[in-house]
């Protein structure tokens, strides 16, 4: 059981600006490996051009901090096989940053279209909540996490167009996955605010039903209104609803290890310096409201 959450932040162009003037509250960071390189597709001679400035910048920030793998490229829900090249491209990013764990997300980014095999879908696709899609995740959580050798988390992700008459939960499918493969959970507060203004669901009924013990971290963030639908877009702190219910539910996940502010470089203007540092101030409260509670849950 971990003592008490770390608390960082989702690593972008404008996180060293943060880390080199306020990086002493800063535990982690968090590497999406997808944005260390650029990717021509399956089926070009040279798929992978790294990016060796990027790499170095970050080498530089990490050196006296834990790491994170956070991917977006996988698509674990996706009726295809892992894509093993990409898959390779990870695990050599691994072995440079030693992540922590590395999550994905329960949501599908590639479909297949025509002559071109993980065409992307230019947004996080709903995943049919059944027994095939849970054996299908199951089956790429497995592969995933033999490859890594290291914990794997699956994320909840934002949806803007529910599947109906689904056979399970969400939060059933994440506890069945778990008990199935030990994958654990990211549990994005944000994504899940996004789906109570968007779906008209219950964020209270979500986190009652999530066995708490799954969680290993939480996700914080900000977004904006778009054409009538709220998005995850990243961009400012985060609400005051997200963190009440990261206040209330957050001490009750004893393998709580990480808490994570996520925002885009593009609105680095917006939220400034002092917006960062307020954010880690209060992330820092709620660690320290988590590991006190500790030692009464374990008793």
């Amino acid at each position: 059981m971990p003592d008490r959450p770390l608390v960082g932040l989702l690593y972008n162009p404008a996180i060293p600006i943060v880390l080199d003037a306020i990086g002493e509250h800063v535990d982690f960071v968090e590497v999406v490996p997808d944005r260390l390189w650029y990717d021509f597709g399956i089926g070009e001679k040279r798929r992978f051009s790294h990016s060796s400035a990027a790499v170095e910048e970050l080498q530089r920030h990490v050196q006296d901090r834990a790491v994170i793998g956070h991917g977006i490229g996988l698509s674990l829900p996706s009726a295809m096989p892992i894509d093993e090249a990409l898959l390779d491209e990870i695990v050599a990013s691994h072995r440079t940053f030693e992540y922590r764990w590395y999550s994905e997300h329960l949501s599908m980014f590639l479909v297949p279209n025509r002559s071109i095999p993980n065409a992307q879908a230019g947004m996080g696709l709903p995943v049919v909540l059944d027994s095939e899609t849970l054996d299908l995740v199951g089956a790429k959580v497995r592969h995933l996490g033999a490859a890594l050798g290291t914990r794997i988390l699956l994320e909840n992700s934002t949806i803007f167009s529910a599947v109906p008459e689904q056979d399970m939960s969400e939060p059933a499918f994440f506890n069945r996955l778990h008990r199935e493969t030990g994958c654990g959970m990211l549990l994005d507060l944000h994504n899940l605010y996004a789906n109570t203004l968007n779906l008209d669901m219950s964020a209270e009924d979500y986190l009652a039903e999530l066995d708490p013990d799954i969680v290993v971290e939480i996700h914080l963030a900000g977004g904006d209104l778009l054409k009538d639908f709220y998005t995850d877009s990243h961009s400012r702190p985060t609400p005051p609803a997200v963190w009440q219910w990261a206040n209330d539910w957050a001490p009750r996940f004893r393998n709580l290890a990480a808490i994570t502010y996520e925002y885009h470089e593009s609105y680095h203007e917006r939220l400034g310096l002092d917006g960062v540092a307020r954010e880690l101030e209060l992330m820092h409260v709620l660690a320290g409201k988590v590991a006190d509670a500790r030692p009464t849950m374990a008793a």
